[in-house]
């Protein structure tokens, strides 16, 4: 809440030519709250100034805790020399994150101003394929060598730790940079005068191959609860590791497109606020679409009833009651079993137990809602056997729409295909007409007679 309760006050300083205490307001806060109150700042011309405002050796950081977008229009506004001296300086996954958003010609100009060590990096780490944990390393963590003594190792961190990501985890390679081995700080300060290092590592380290995917990556970082992640190529070689802060954005940007998924939005790769209109347009329209012509079956099922319908009316009456209850009920099932299968709580040959659980479910929800819609039927038209035709399809959909919704989700991870893809709105139109085949051949039955 800093940065909205400064912006006002910002502004009005910037208005009266108030830069000695504007330059102290900005001084005064954390890296992190003075990139909020840039982003914060309405005017495109005032974000460039504050940030000129910030000495050099702070300018980095706040830069780093810029939104993407907001890095570019600074960038653009920059000089050649005060540009060359941020991408230099700048940690290198947050310099990648910036260059995987330019255009190619704005990239090849921008790495031209890299020194010839980080144009290396740079080029090598954007050569790994978009979705890999390759993309997210930062060669930034401490080196050591198992024939080190603790002192030695204590004196290197000293000397290079100010550079890196973590001091916390070590990581012992062998001549050839591959990886043996991995020692804690803890160790290393409590280890006994003149111990080796290779005496104290712990051979047994968790990593990842560079080409494995950042998503499968997280989920191996959240589970053995790391400080960072070290990645390695097929020989077995470190080439480098990635971090808390990393990890928490790829988790993040993978529940928001699972999200999207179930509410049936292909899913943009820009936040909301900085989408362009047609591209959120094409997003929302291009699932509605197909939903659409999925949906017009159920014209198809009702005019192949419209007998029935005609005989009786009353019939349509609770028709969206009944078609509702069975969409929510299958969105809940599959919001369930795709939020399962996400966490690896439910696996994919889990297929028959997960079914049979839902079905029990569905049993007793239908059952439930059956009583309560045959309850509205018999108060609204006092026809027993109309009342009856409602309960029995609520109760037959609702089964049906529970178990539907946890099927599809199972299918498509076993196809190999993203389970968010079956969004809601889909299961849902798949219920709606199921539900009106079942209502009508039920009413069908029971009031011909």
């Amino acid at each position: 809440m800093l940065d909205k309760v400064l912006t006002p006050e910002i502004k009005r300083l910037i208005k009266q030519k108030r830069f000695d205490e504007i330059k102290k307001i900005i001084l005064s806060l954390l890296p992190e709250d003075a990139a909020s109150l840039i982003e914060e700042t309405p005017d495109p011309w005032d974000k460039v100034f504050l940030f000129r405002m910030i000495p050099a050796p702070v300018s980095v950081e706040v830069f780093e805790h810029l939104e993407p977008e907001e890095q570019k229009n600074i960038i653009f506004s920059l000089s050649d020399e005060k540009v060359k001296s941020l991408l230099n300086e700048m940690a290198v996954d947050e310099r990648t994150e910036l260059f995987e958003d330019l255009p190619a010609e704005i990239f090849y100009k921008l790495l031209k101003l890299l020194s010839p060590s980080q144009r290396k990096i740079a080029v090598e780490i954007l050569g790994y394929p978009e979705d890999s944990v390759g993309r997210l390393i930062t060669p930034d963590y401490v080196r050591l060598y198992e024939d080190m003594s603790v002192e030695n190792a204590l004196d290197h961190i000293r000397k290079v730790g100010i550079d890196t990501e973590t001091i916390y985890n070590c990581y012992v390679l062998d001549k050839t940079s591959r990886l043996i081995g991995i020692v804690s700080l803890k160790d290393l300060v409590l280890a006994v005068s003149g111990t080796k290092v290779g005496k104290i590592m712990d051979k047994e380290v968790i990593k990842v191959n560079v080409y494995t995917d950042r998503e499968e990556a997280a989920k191996i970082f959240k589970k053995y609860d790391l400080i960072a992640l070290p990645v390695v190529d097929n020989s077995g070689k470190l080439l480098g590791i990635v971090t808390f802060d990393d990890f928490v954005d790829v988790l993040e940007e993978e529940a928001t497109e699972d999200f999207e998924k179930i509410a049936a939005v292909i899913p943009g790769n820009k936040p909301y606020m900085e989408s362009k209109l047609f591209s959120i347009i094409w997003h929302r329209s291009f699932w509605l679409i197909v939903l659409v012509l999925f949906e017009s079956l159920s014209g198809f099922v009702l005019q192949h009833y419209s007998e029935t319908i005609r005989r009786m009316v009353s019939l349509t009456f609770f028709l969206p009651l009944l078609i509702d209850a069975g969409g929510n009920a299958g969105t809940q099932s599959a919001t369930v079993i795709i939020r399962g299968l996400a966490t690896e709580e439910i696996k994919a040959f889990d297929f028959i137990r997960v079914i049979w659980r839902e079905s029990l479910v569905g049993i007793f929800i239908g059952l439930i809602l059956a009583f309560f819609g045959f309850l509205r039927a018999l108060f609204q038209q006092g026809n027993w056997w109309l009342s009856v035709s409602v309960g029995i399809s609520m109760g037959i959909t609702i089964l049906l729409s529970t178990t539907i919704g946890a099927m599809l989700p199972l299918v498509f991870r076993k196809l190999k295909v993203d389970p968010a893809l079956m969004s809601g709105p889909l299961i849902t139109t798949i219920v709606d007409v199921s539900g009106v085949i079942i209502y009508f051949e039920t009413a069908k039955l029971l009031l011909s007679s």
